[in-house]
């Protein structure tokens, strides 16, 4: 109970101060109009990082329709929005919801300050069609957040960077810059520089709309760079690199899935085409010339449930069976009613996705570690802790024998 309360108020801290941060000092924010549009009872806005509403039609002095396009087409179907609700005056608004190249996923999440978040109440939610619903708004005296989860903006993760960075052992840099100039920054934690170490490396937030991903490695990383005999005994043999936002860009704009020259940056692992990629393929530079060496790598993502995409059980991997000593550890200590996932074997099939190059260029366990998009939040920090735990305790009894 205590550590999901101290992850929630980090994390609540990082977005407050962040999103402050972002509005008033990024000079890389586009600017956005607003209104969007307005009408007897309230105005629509998206003046504000990670908004996402593309048109907004008047139906009425109570009613009005917001249009919700992806960036570029094809897309997947992570159909993001986020905008702002500022009350003219007090009474209840029908808001449409309709996209224009996806079907409805992510149920409404409501905020009064950016921070604190609640999803609205399903009977205050219709279902029009496949790809629209209607909601309706009780409007109070003070703006309302709308959005398809909660607001976890590129200030709040450099905040938390900033915030790990100040650890003695933890170094912050920016290993490039995005396609609009925004840093990407990684920590690198090395207990003793004198020794030389192999790493284990987190990467997330390649796409913008996976929140829970984000809220997964907040606290696993946070585990490994804790200050308790496991994670200190950890650090004595192993170093770690996080890169925790590797898509800046695409999360400020609301984007579906892609950055700025509308690619997923998860099919560009191979040709490393794309800046923030291809920053992340220099960085890696030192694993290939045998500089360092990398035992383990893992990918932060959301989808419709939790899942782990690793490597076959046929498919060779050092260190040798890692993946399995690992994940019966976790299922020793978690219990399917607080976390429930499932395994799936992914052959490598060439896709250039991180977990494929990963595990083709360097024959370490490369995982894709999945969250549902409405898992439990409390139920994705105890997780989160559990699997770093038991990835320490795994790599640290292979390491002794």
């Amino acid at each position: 109970m205590f550590w999901y309360h101290k992850i929630w108020m980090v994390i609540a801290v990082v977005i407050l101060t962040g999103w402050a941060t972002t509005q008033r000092a990024d000079s890389t924010e586009p600017a956005k109009p607003a209104p969007l549009c307005q009408n007897e009872l309230a105005v629509i806005d998206v003046n504000f990082p990670t908004a996402r509403a593309n048109k907004c039609h008047i139906i009425s002095s109570k009613r009005l329709t917001i249009i919700i396009d992806p960036e570029n087409k094809p897309i997947n179907d992570s159909p993001w929005y986020a905008f702002k609700v500022t009350p003219n005056k007090k009474g209840t608004l029908r808001i449409n919801l309709k996209y224009s190249h996806s079907k409805h996923r992510y149920p409404p999440k409501i905020s009064y300050d950016g921070v604190n978040w609640k999803a609205l109440s399903p009977a205050k939610i219709n279902k029009k069609s496949d790809n629209e619903i209607q909601m309706r708004i009780r409007l109070k005296d003070r703006p309302v957040y709308i959005s398809a989860q909660e607001i976890f903006s590129v200030g709040a993760h450099n905040s938390w960077v900033a915030k790990m960075g100040k650890r003695p052992f933890v170094v912050k840099s920016s290993i490039g810059a995005s396609i609009e100039g925004r840093p990407l920054y990684m920590l690198e934690a090395r207990a003793n520089t004198d020794v030389k170490k192999p790493y284990i490396v987190l990467v997330g937030r390649q796409h913008p709309p996976e929140v829970t991903g984000a809220l997964a490695l907040i606290p696993f990383a946070e585990t490994v760079l804790g200050d308790n005999e496991l994670a200190r005994n950890f650090r004595t043999l192993y170093d770690v690199i996080i890169i925790p936002n590797m898509n800046p860009d695409g999360v400020t704009h609301g984007n579906w899935r892609h950055n700025m020259n509308g690619v997923d940056l998860n099919r560009d692992w191979g040709p490393f085409k794309q800046p923030e990629t291809k920053a992340v393929e220099k960085e890696f530079e030192r694993f290939k010339s045998g500089e360092d060496k990398i035992e383990l790598f893992l990918d932060f993502h959301s989808t419709r449930r939790n899942l782990l995409y690793t490597q076959t059980e046929e498919e060779p991997t050092s260190p040798v069976f890692f993946t399995r000593d690992w994940l019966k550890a976790v299922d020793g200590r978690l219990d399917d009613k607080v976390y429930k996932y499932t395994r799936e074997q992914s052959p490598n099939s060439g896709k250039p996705v991180s977990k494929n190059y990963m595990y083709s260029t360097y024959g370490i366990p490369a995982i894709t570690y999945e969250v549902g998009d409405n898992t439990n939040r409390k139920s994705i920090a105890i997780a989160a802790e559990v699997f770093a735990e038991e990835m320490m305790r795994t790599l640290l009894s292979q390491e002794s024998k």
